[in-house]
């Protein structure tokens, strides 16, 4: 026999085994029914068919296994031993699957279990650090376990159940909402010009050590009003930490970006002078939180909203 006639013929089997198999798993639970039951009945009653149907479909599965399974009279009903042995292997399987559709169902309604999530170091430090210990006085029996990333994920192959990221951000397949913008600006430690000119134009920074945070990368967009600059500036430190890169800046060893709500106290303070006032970093991204589906267990729903509430609660809104 031809090979393409012999594969055919195998997909001919296939589909008839196929075709079997499901049946035979739609007729399971009548099976099961009909033994506990004693009366076709009874259990058509139970089971929501009418008892000529359920007769006809234990019938077929007879015919197809080629077995019987039940005797039957007028007034009763018993299982054959194939229909007994038959009987203790389906009655298992039933339970083995209620016990997993019990566990999915509890999994996504219960409040506990294992919350896998990432977010950049600082986005914890400054951002989410009281959030989450209040989340977890709230939630005891919730675990949580947070990874700090310095790249974003790709939340479709990442392990992770929600992650924070810092945008811009899009991603159709997944479900993105925003938390609130990053608008970083100039800043120096008065040191750095006990050697160094202060600026006057952002081009003045190619005279100054500047200290890079990595995501943002060495071309610094700049605008004041309708006037936008791009500055390629030769980093003399780099590094992956907003932290590392303020205590550079304070240390006075050159000119970064930094939040303003992160810099803030310490300008106040005289540590730190914003360069170019009427200047504003052009590194405006968001700050998302992203799942990678809309139907989320209990426990990531409650923490999900549990974020979203208390962000909402900062002053000043919407600045990180």
């Amino acid at each position: 026999m031809p090979i393409n006639e012999i594969n055919e013929l195998n997909k001919k089997l296939f589909s008839i085994y196929e075709q079997s198999v499901q049946e035979f798993l739609k007729d399971i639970p009548l099976l099961v029914e009909v033994a506990r039951q004693k009366s076709f009945t009874n259990a058509a009653e139970i089971l929501g068919i009418g008892a000529s149907t359920l007769s006809r479909r234990i019938k077929l599965l007879e015919e197809r296994m080629g077995v019987l399974l039940f005797y039957r009279d007028t007034r009763h009903v018993e299982l054959t031993d194939n229909g007994a042995s038959l009987l203790d292997r389906c009655g298992f399987i039933l339970d083995e699957v209620q016990k997993a559709y019990d566990s999915v169902v509890m999994n996504m309604q219960k409040p506990s279990g294992l919350i896998r999530v990432c977010m950049f170091r600082d986005v914890y430090d400054g951002l989410l650090k009281e959030t989450l210990m209040d989340f977890a006085t709230k939630w005891p029996e919730i675990q949580i376990d947070l990874t700090f990333v310095e790249h974003s994920v790709d939340m479709r192959t990442d392990p992770y159940d929600v992650a924070f990221l810092i945008g811009p951000f899009i991603a159709p397949s997944l479900i993105a909402r925003k938390l609130l913008t990053i608008e970083p600006f100039l800043y120096a430690s008065p040191k750095l010009f006990e050697r160094y000119p202060m600026p006057e134009e952002p081009g003045d920074l190619h005279k100054l050590p500047c200290i890079v945070l990595q995501r943002f990368g060495w071309r610094w967009p700049m605008h004041n009003g309708d006037r936008h600059v791009t500055v390629e500036v030769q980093p003399r430190y780099s590094f992956s930490s907003v932290e590392m890169c303020r205590d550079f800046v304070l240390a006075g060893h050159g000119v970064a970006m930094l939040r303003e709500l992160r810099a803030g106290p310490d300008e106040k303070a005289g540590r730190l002078v914003r360069l170019l006032p009427d200047w504003s970093g052009g590194f405006v991204h968001d700050v998302c939180l992203v799942v990678g589906a809309s139907q989320l267990p209990r426990r990531v729903r409650l923490f999900v909203d549990h974020v979203v509430f208390h962000i909402s609660r900062l002053s000043p809104p919407g600045k990180f």
